[in-house]
């Protein structure tokens, strides 16, 4: 295929997307946005430190502010706006994942597979945030690029964004930190921590508003923000919310008769003393900081490839492993999915990248997919905890092919399997 052909399919396919998400912005999603909105109007009247609650993270309130502020002067029903700033975000994205591809000098059309795929498109029309912060998960990608510490803290500004909007963003703050410290341990190089410098500015920044804003006592106004940051596993205690991960074959094994799985509650002992989330997190921090050691002994990886395959093994583990999951929780995961399957991976990898979008679409589309009607009422009526197990069982299947990948290429060295936007360039 030439490259105007190639140029050519991608703006036919880009405005295609782009006429589509319009037309999906005048639909309301799924109840969230009338959170969103919510939360938005309570900040815009009284001010963020007051009508900060948790859940997602301040920053993210203050898109909520400024899009309840846009309803208000636009006149536009509310979800709408919401859904046109997520389209921003969403084209953004969409561009990154471009320069990505090209970078590494990987077919192009495979940002259409993020652009056009149902499955992203079900996440958009539901009116789902998660474009907002995975965006600038992907702005810190491309802009580290040499193993210098201007890089580092220039990637560290989107990285410290999106640790101040949405929760999946936290492990990826973690996963960074240890990268930091397994350097500093091989190498006495302490540059990758520049890396946490947003993260931790930015932090400080919102603490010192919230405490000098709320005045005294200042101790007891203190502890909001961390609080919202440590107590975000407290919110809906189960052990699957509805994510088609290992819990919720293991919530449907448990399940009390006539209960539902997403009723099963994820403090419930699975060993003598240990409730399942703990256990779960103890396996996903495990795993993540043994890739993260495997990564960082890998000296001919760059530092993007680096991070590019520390978040992506992160944004899979988590909401396939980690107890609590929402549907839309594997949304980042998803999307670094797009990137394996325009890499060199075996074939088996691209087919399993591949299923996991189709069930993640269905199963979303099953719980609130809206149009076309007939299709969401249909697939509604199919919908049991029998078919969330199935579609859970492929789902893991295909994360254990996936994952198997990810671990085992790295052992080998072998530049020429790493995902694209993994493998080490030859920089001058």
């Amino acid at each position: 295929m030439t490259r105007r052909t190639s140029s050519l399919l991608l703006v036919a396919g880009f405005i295609t997307g782009l006429l589509v998400r319009f037309g999906l912005a005048f639909d309301m999603g799924v109840g969230d946005m009338q959170e969103y909105y919510n939360w938005g109007k309570r900040v815009l009247e009284v001010g963020l430190p007051r009508g900060y609650h948790g859940i997602y993270f301040p920053l993210q309130y203050q898109l909520f502010e400024a899009c309840a502020a846009m309803v208000s002067y636009s006149g536009l029903k509310f979800f709408a706006v919401f859904k046109l700033a997520n389209c921003a975000f969403d084209a953004g994205s969409f561009f990154l994942l471009l320069s990505l591809l090209k970078q590494q000098q990987a077919n192009p059309l495979y940002a259409l597979l993020y652009w056009l795929h149902p499955w992203f498109l079900t996440v958009f029309s539901l009116g789902y945030c998660d474009f907002q912060f995975a965006f600038f998960v992907l702005l810190a990608l491309w802009l580290v690029r040499r193993d210098t510490i201007r890089d580092y803290l220039l990637a560290g500004l989107p990285l410290g964004c999106a640790f101040l909007m949405k929760p999946q963003a936290q492990i990826l703050v973690l996963a960074t930190f240890l990268y930091g410290c397994f350097r500093w341990l091989r190498k006495k190089d302490a540059r990758p921590f520049a890396m946490l410098a947003g993260s931790v500015l930015f932090f400080l920044a919102y603490e010192w508003f919230f405490v000098h804003t709320l005045r005294r006592p200042r101790f007891v106004h203190a502890a909001i923000l961390p609080a919202s940051y440590l107590n975000i596993m407290n919110f809906f205690p189960a052990l699957t919310a509805q994510m088609t991960n290992i819990w919720a074959l293991v919530a449907y094994i448990l399940k009390h008769p006539g209960q539902h799985i997403i009723e099963v509650s994820d403090r419930i002992h699975l060993l003598p003393w240990i409730p399942a989330k703990y256990l779960a997190m103890a396996i996903v921090l495990g795993l993540i900081g043994l890739y993260v050691h495997r990564v960082a002994r890998k000296a001919a990886l760059s530092p993007s490839d680096s991070f590019m395959l520390i978040f992506c093994f992160a944004s899979l583990v988590v909401p396939f492993l980690m107890t609590s999951a929402h549907e839309n929780h594997l949304f980042l995961g998803t999307i670094f999915l797009v990137l394996i399957a325009a890499s060199e991976a075996p074939f088996r990898v691209k087919i399993a990248v591949q299923i996991v979008l189709v069930v993640q679409f269905l199963n979303l589309f099953s719980l609130y997919g809206i149009h076309p009607e007939a299709s969401a009422l249909f697939l509604r009526r199919m919908l049991s905890d029998e078919l969330a197990v199935f579609y859970a069982v492929i789902c893991l299947v295909c994360f254990a092919l996936i994952a198997r990948w990810l671990w085992t290429t790295r052992g080998k060295g072998n530049a020429s399997c790493l995902p694209v936007g993994c493998q080490p360039a030859i920089r001058g």
